[in-house]
């Protein structure tokens, strides 16, 4: 018999195996302490945490929104990011829908293409798929929602059924309202609905006292979605979205053209993605604000008139304002059409604010309000001129 026998190899191969089960651990430990303390200096050095939310349908993200957040002062806003963006992909070096690259396996890549597009660091992610989601709702005992009519399964939206009204939706039929389609709705009002299915779903956790109080209940959270986090980073920060103050989460989304590309309808954002770019960058500075700062930045509302002659640049200056949060409450044109130069006109008396909304589109002329005629309805009269070329004002 050989020297070299079975059981000679199995006795030499043990000790071998145990080195290498304690470098996997030594490993893994040092990667979760590593994550740990990325997360931790990050809340320390009072920056926004930026983590994706992906909410699958048949292996496809059907929601994504881009959550940033100042734990420690309770505050976040939320980016819409429609799979449908249409943007040239650097991984694939070519133009396409960003969700070309989705992978529920390997979300990296994905992941590192939308956060390289809108110019963020996006620290790690979430994905629930229907299961996952499903299971969560009925652990945070149900997800209220608003539906204006009971909505009955038709061919666009098989297999759908949902109550009218007010109403709070089990696990099974908040898949459902998530995969509901309604043919007639406008980007917008697809946007607004996914957005309010975000906001409806942090505020379960953020509202539910056990997700504080019960470790149990953090754990039982946490084990639900798929991560790129470990299990004790998960669980921290589901405990910390037990903090949020859900009813002031900023609502952002990407503003651009749809068009039809390959057979499909993408969305391809304004000025190359540099408009979704500045609107991050906006919003994370007023997260890092006062609350009383935010609340009056969430209160402005913007009055557009056209002083240049140009057909339309009155409505493109008012989807910029909107991208930025502001409330745009009338579109018009001014008494003449001769203003070399746009005037912001601060109706309001609040310099602060009023500089704000100059700066969005560099807008330096700023004219007395008692020179216009009639009462104002805004916060803010803004006359676009003939320098507005659609994003900035230039020249002079």
């Amino acid at each position: 018999m050989s020297e070299f026998g079975p059981g000679l190899f199995k006795k030499s191969a043990l000790p071998l195996l145990i080195i290498l089960v304690i470098l996997a651990g030594g490993i893994f430990a040092a990667a979760s302490l590593i994550e740990s303390t990325r997360i931790s200096t990050t809340i320390k050095k009072e920056k926004p945490l930026a983590i994706l939310f992906m909410f699958e349908l048949h292996g496809k993200p059907a929601v994504n929104e881009l959550f940033l957040w100042f734990p420690d002062k309770r505050k976040a806003a939320m980016m819409d990011v429609p799979g449908s963006m249409g943007i040239i992909l650097k991984s694939m070096k070519q133009m396409n829908a960003v969700d070309t690259v989705y992978d529920p396996r390997q979300p990296a890549r994905f992941v590192k293409e939308i956060g390289s597009y809108l110019g963020i660091d996006i620290l790690g992610w979430f994905i629930y798929n229907e299961k996952a989601l499903s299971e969560t709702i009925d652990l945070v005992e149900g997800m209220p929602v608003f539906l204006p009519e009971q909505i009955l399964p038709d061919e666009t939206s098989p297999g759908i059924s949902l109550p009218g009204g007010s109403s709070v939706l089990d696990g099974e039929k908040t898949v459902q309202y998530l995969a509901y389609v309604c043919k007639d709705d406008s980007y917008a009002e697809m946007v607004s609905r996914r957005q309010k299915f975000f906001s409806s779903f942090l505020a379960r956790i953020a509202k539910n006292p056990q997700v504080s109080s019960s470790s149990q209940m953090a754990d039982l959270l946490a084990r639900k979605p798929s991560s790129n986090f470990g299990m004790a980073v998960r669980k921290e920060l589901m405990k910390r979205f037990s903090t949020i103050d859900a009813d002031t989460i900023m609502a952002q989304h990407i503003s651009g053209s749809l068009k039809s590309f390959e057979g499909r309808m993408l969305l391809f954002p304004h000025f190359d993605g540099e408009l979704a770019r500045d609107v991050i960058q906006q919003t994370v500075k007023a997260l890092a604000v006062s609350e009383a700062q935010l609340a009056t930045k969430a209160a402005v509302t913007v009055e557009i008139l056209n002083g240049s002659g140009v057909k339309g640049i009155g409505t493109k200056a008012a989807e910029l304002y909107e991208s930025f949060g502001y409330r745009v409450v009338s579109v018009g044109n001014a008494p003449r059409f001769d203003f070399e130069q746009t005037v912001l006109y601060d109706n309001d008396g609040d310099k602060t604010v009023a500089q704000q909304a100059a700066e969005i589109i560099r807008c330096r002329q700023f004219g007395d309000p008692s020179d216009l005629s009639g009462a104002r309805n805004a916060d803010i009269t803004i006359v676009i001129g003939k320098d507005f070329n659609g994003r900035y004002c230039i020249g002079k």
